[in-house]
């Protein structure tokens, strides 16, 4: 059934309707109901508004999209989605949803104005909200839409003086699929991508999901709910005894070494102090060796753990303390294999660990 903009509509499953204000995606619809709000709606729990039976002339009075200063109504628009292609990568790209950030100079990288893109790199149709962190440590809504599976969406075209607002927030997902076995878990994905990334060429790669190079960060991917999980949903909004039950709020906690995953089963960690904190002008050295020694223990473990077969660990030159100190680390584990990692890439700064 094809429905657009301006079809008056019935919801199926509670009373009233309203009318299609934007069309969302191909299962999912923008309804503006009889008070005003506009709300997304599935296609299957609408159907059109009857306009002859005079039981619903009531109810098929012309709404009125109520527009007041506190609510401004968004444009009707087509739906941003533009699909995926496939290409031929060195990296491997994990199944999920990222961050993209492309510069438009593809030849040199690293000046002019960088596109910015959510991208759905899964067969879901995926809601998201993309909220950055001020300053201040108030929060902005930048953008909120859906995209069709392995599809992407353009939030914004940044310029390289303005990157730093662009770089920390948290992207938050709803997944959806007409015929699934099981309930799905939201992400609520926090990133924080350092600004010394875009500064170097070698930051830029390539991906499965874009012909263009760029910096892509990894916010995750979908989970069923456990059991348990299902049963706090559906308690969720059960009361007891007339008073409201709150159930805490469920969270899927991902891998520690998912954030520096470049693909599927590679991960790449940079160990230097700078992207690790954002000011360590006040750190002793002992204390910036303690800090990068228990990153480094801690995405090793998390690696392992995960099954992955490589993970490069950035620690740079100086005097060779620190990587004295993880060669010292990967001793104790047996089931390692260890070196030098690629001297055309990295330099003489990193170290290359494959899990037997």
């Amino acid at each position: 059934m094809k429905y657009k903009t301006g079809d008056k509509v019935k919801f199926l499953n509670e009373v009233g309707g309203g009318v299609i204000q934007q069309i969302l995606s191909p299962t999912m619809v923008s309804v503006c109901n009889q008070d005003g709000f506009d709300i997304p709606v599935r296609i299957s729990e609408i159907i059109f508004a009857e306009s002859e039976d005079s039981a619903e002339k009531v109810f098929n009075q012309d709404f009125e999209h109520v527009e007041t200063d506190n609510y401004p109504s968004l444009p009707v628009e087509t739906h941003r989605s533009v699909k995926l292609q496939r290409f031929s990568s060195l990296h491997k790209n994990a199944f999920g949803i990222y961050l993209g950030y492309v510069p438009q100079d593809q030849v040199w990288l690293v000046k002019d104005a960088i596109d910015l893109y959510v991208i759905n790199y899964t067969d879901f149709e995926v809601m998201y909200n993309l909220v950055m962190e001020e300053d201040d440590g108030t929060f902005s809504g930048v953008d909120y839409d859906s995209i069709a599976p392995f599809s992407k969406v353009h939030i914004a075209t940044i310029e390289r003086d303005e990157l730093e607002k662009w770089l920390k927030g948290y992207a938050q997902t709803l997944f959806f699929k007409e015929n699934d076995t099981q309930v799905r878990m939201p992400l609520h994905a926090p990133f924080n991508v350092k600004l010394l990334r875009f500064l170097e060429k070698e930051n830029y790669t390539t991906s499965n999901f874009l012909a263009e190079k760029g910096i892509f960060v990894y916010l995750g991917k979908s989970f069923h709910a456990t059991p348990l999980q299902q049963e706090l949903l559906k308690k969720d909004s059960q009361v007891l005894e007339g008073t409201q039950v709150k159930i805490a709020q469920v969270v899927c906690e991902e891998a520690f070494i998912t954030p520096y995953k470049t693909d599927r089963f590679t991960a790449e960690v940079d160990l230097h102090i700078e992207s690790i904190v954002d000011d360590h002008s006040g750190l002793e050295k002992g204390q910036i060796l303690e800090m990068q020694k228990k990153l480094f223990i801690r995405c090793l473990e998390s690696a392992i753990k995960e099954k992955l077969q490589k993970v490069i660990f950035i620690h740079g030159v100086g005097i060779g303390s620190l990587k004295s100190e993880i060669n010292q680390i990967l001793k104790q584990y047996p089931n390692l294999h260890y070196f030098d990692a690629s001297m055309q890439k990295y330099g003489c700064g990193a170290t290359e660990v494959w899990v037997k």
